[in-house]
């Protein structure tokens, strides 16, 4: 887990494109990574945007609080983003920061 944090981290310093392969799903899917923390509800999440790849039927690209126990793998690409200026590390969902950009 501690690697897997260390490779988004360094991600999203860099502002770095990510593909990231989660436990069950078919393919994996393209994101910008924003940051690690526990919810509100005491879990363990991904924040991230998310740009292309898998998702549930009917969503579209947007952000996204992916389960971190479920992430088996991370590429950082060397495609850069610009963090959306919508994003709120103080909305009410997020309780402790890891790290975020």
């Amino acid at each position: 887990m501690e690697e897997l944090i260390q490779q988004l981290y360094t991600a999203s310093e860099g502002r770095k494109q990510c593909r990231i392969t989660l436990k069950g799903e078919p393919f994996p899917r393209l994101i910008h990574p924003y940051g690690v923390c526990t919810t509100s509800r005491n879990k363990i999440v991904l924040v991230c945007q998310q740009v292309a790849g898998f998702t549930k039927a009917g969503r579209t690209a947007g952000f996204r609080n992916l389960d971190f126990q479920r992430v088996e793998e991370v590429e950082v690409l060397d495609n850069t983003f610009q963090p959306d200026a919508s994003f709120n590390p103080e909305d009410t969902q997020y309780k402790e920061w890891v790290y975020h950009i």
